[in-house]
């Protein structure tokens, strides 16, 4: 295959991302995407003194591949936060299941960030698939596998490994599959804004 080769400029982490100081019911978002292409966990901070963990959030958006995704989770304590289990790509609404009343509510999104899928040709004997990372600024990477078929079920259910060499990094490296995987991606696990990240996929044509 032709090599392939992704470049990203992650969005920073961002509090009020998609909306500063939400309250009463109906919580209407400022902007639905960090617009970086990339899939982050979305964060809702308490900025009051109140509990409100009684309470939920249903977030509605879709996940790193523009599939529709959803998920609820209880709001915080008196000026805490809490962070989504799923990558938002885009997030559409954020619905409290009661009213917050007078207080106010913050969303935004973590620079916990996770790539589209490479979908390489595991059928292919032998594999050989090449990965090379090449970063700018301050980035924390994984590199990242999966057994599950990615164009069967949730995205949200599938189950990723870390690469062997290709975890925690925060340099430029590279590395290799030798045995057959069904998808790639890319995890970030911290970032300052404007950092870069290009990374290249070559699997080896069979001689």
């Amino acid at each position: 295959m032709r090599p392939k080769q992704w470049s990203f400029t992650p969005a920073d982490d961002s509090l009020t991302g998609f909306v500063s100081n939400a309250t009463g019911a109906t919580w209407t978002l400022s902007t639905t995407t960090p617009n970086d292409t990339m899939a982050h966990l979305v964060s809702v901070v308490n900025d009051s003194a109140t509990d409100h963990s009684a309470k939920t959030v249903a977030l509605v958006g879709t996940d790193v591949h523009g599939k529709a995704q959803t998920e609820t989770m209880a709001l915080g304590a008196g000026s805490a936060t809490v962070v989504s289990t799923k990558y938002f790509k885009t997030l559409t609404t954020a619905t409290p299941s009661a009213t917050i009343n007078a207080d106010t509510m913050d969303v935004g999104w973590t620079d916990d960030v996770i790539s589209a899928t490479f979908i390489p040709d595991f059928k292919q004997a032998p594999f050989n698939m090449a990965i090379g990372v090449d970063i700018s600024g301050t980035i924390s990477y994984d590199i990242q596998h999966t057994f599950d078929d990615p164009f069967s079920g949730a995205y949200s259910d599938m189950t990723w490994f870390d690469h062997s060499t290709l975890a925690a990094k925060t340099a430029d490296a590279d590395g290799n599959y030798a045995a057959p995987v069904r998808g790639i991606r890319v995890l970030l696990n911290s970032l300052t804004a404007t950092a870069t990240l290009k990374v290249t996929f070559i699997q080896g044509g069979v001689s």
